[in-house]
């Protein structure tokens, strides 16, 4: 049995005031966001789905990105019956943190809501490992690991010319060794996550039904139809023309206007 869709506001105006505070805007813009953040809770406790978008919406609209924010606006379009919205923001909330279970369990449980069931193309064991350690953390985030780990490898080597007694070196030489891989590794996966949503960007479907077509206009011939929701890879624009990728690597061409990037 399928578990319901989780929601979460524990905290989150106090999560959100932390990253407001280190914010260069007015204090009367982050009490304007606070209280529209304040609103849109209530809302959505109170079941008024779509004024919870609407007031989630604002904060959003104020320049300010929190997984949290991204998640309960979300799950606010979820509630509202938009799925295709839902899994939008749904996304964007797991790239700011790609761990969290409760937003990996939202986005499993609405893309079950969805027409299209497309599968993925199957990879190899190394590449799928590779790509599921790589996805682990964020470009950031590996970027401050490599930070620390060259930091303990340059700590390792000044006791191994300053200390002499043999245990101390040895322990030294050993933890440098895995601190030096981890630098390397870390500044590898740190360029490639990155890089990973400018070089493979991704979009959500939002027509209710789009053909797509076989050439970047309105007489290419049709060669299938997707519905709204589905996540699709962007790999080409022509105009006002995108070309997309399906989980199972068909490619076709739709208007971008069909299309949300994430």
């Amino acid at each position: 049995m399928t578990l319901p869709i989780k929601s979460q506001f524990t905290f989150i105006s106090f999560i959100l005031f932390i990253f407001l505070s280190f914010s260069s805007s007015g204090n009367s813009l982050k009490d304007t966001a606070v209280l529209y953040l304040q609103q849109a809770n209530e809302a959505y406790q109170l079941n008024n789905f779509e004024n919870a978008v609407a007031l989630y919406t604002k904060v959003v609209d104020l320049q300010y990105e929190s997984a949290i924010l991204y998640y309960n606006l979300g799950n606010a379009y979820f509630k509202s019956g938009d799925n295709a919205r839902a899994l939008l923001w749904l996304e964007r909330a797991l790239r700011l943190d790609p761990n969290n279970e409760d937003i990996i369990h939202n986005i499993t449980y609405v893309q079950q809501k969805l027409i299209d069931r497309i599968e993925h193309l199957p990879e190899l064991f190394i590449v799928k490992l590779w790509n599921s350690v790589s996805h682990f953390l964020t470009g950031n985030q590996w970027a401050i690991l490599s930070i620390i780990a060259c930091a303990v490898f340059a700590l390792c080597l000044l006791l191994i010319l300053l200390i002499r007694i043999s245990w101390v070196r040895s322990l030294s030489v050993f933890i440098a060794i895995l601190a030096l891989f981890f630098t390397i590794f870390s500044m590898i996966f740190a360029k490639k996550e990155s890089a990973r949503y400018i070089q493979h960007p991704e979009g959500i479907v939002m027509g209710y039904v789009v053909h797509v077509k076989s050439t970047p206009n309105e007489k290419g011939s049709d060669l299938f139809v997707i519905h709204s929701g589905l996540k699709v890879g962007i790999t080409d624009q022509l105009n006002e023309w995108v070309e997309i990728r399906l989980p199972n690597g068909e490619k076709g061409w739709v208007l971008s206007a069909q299309i949300e990037k994430i």
